[in-house]
């Protein structure tokens, strides 16, 4: 399989930021009441904050990081996840993993972006094997963040499990390194909400993520 790492690396430097939230924020404002209301939220986050955020975010040197790309109309949007803060946070909430056999795992591996010349793989194995699932950054499918590798060895020598620590939908929030991952995480999801007239994941029928920024 035909890795688009270096491809995503390369564009999403490049990503519209105005262009997006523009876009969709005039899209809410035509689709509904709740539309208008959510997206006149979102203008007003948007010039009076995301404006002056970094993009892309530096991630700093000796911290564990990892980039989660989603390609948009716009291009390809950065999210930075901080991977020593959620190990961290494992560890605080005393968090269980998940047992999988490898075989039920291995597709939340970028199996082109594997390095499969054992001379040059660098084992790091500081924090543990992490995948996370969205309906809004992944599709709704399992992506690893942290141990690739290590699913791949497992389902490689055939092993009969690996522990995984799972994190599905708002349960990843702390790991957004930067405030604009986090407020476009938000954003997408409001701007699903209001686009398909539904209202997941919020407190009553007039809320919207834009209101927990």
């Amino acid at each position: 399989m035909e890795s688009k790492i270096e491809y995503y690396e390369k564009s999403s430097p490049n990503f519209k930021l105005m262009e997006h939230y523009r876009s969709r924020i005039q899209e809410m404002e035509e689709k509904s009441s709740y539309g208008e209301k959510v997206a006149s939220k979102w203008s007003e986050i948007l010039y009076k904050f995301l404006t002056k955020e970094n993009y892309p975010v530096n991630h700093p040197i000796g911290q564990e990081t990892f980039s989660l790309y989603a390609e948009y109309p716009a291009g390809v949007f950065e999210y930075a996840l901080d991977i020593d803060g959620a190990a961290e946070l494992i560890k605080e909430k005393d968090i269980k993993p998940v047992k999988f056999s490898p075989a039920r795992i291995i597709d939340s591996v970028d199996k082109g972006n594997i390095n499969q010349d054992l001379e040059r793989i660098k084992p790091n194995h500081k924090n543990p094997v992490m995948v996370l699932k969205s309906n809004y950054l992944t599709d709704n499918r399992p992506y690893c963040i942290n141990g690739n590798h290590r699913i791949f060895e497992a389902y490689r020598n055939d092993n009969k499990q690996i522990e995984v620590f799972v994190f599905n939908e708002l349960e990843f929030i702390p790991f957004f390194y930067d405030a604009l991952s986090k407020a476009t995480y938000f954003f997408e999801i409001d701007y699903y909400n209001v686009l398909n007239d539904k209202r997941y994941f919020i407190d009553n029928e007039e809320s919207a993520f834009a209101d927990k920024l």
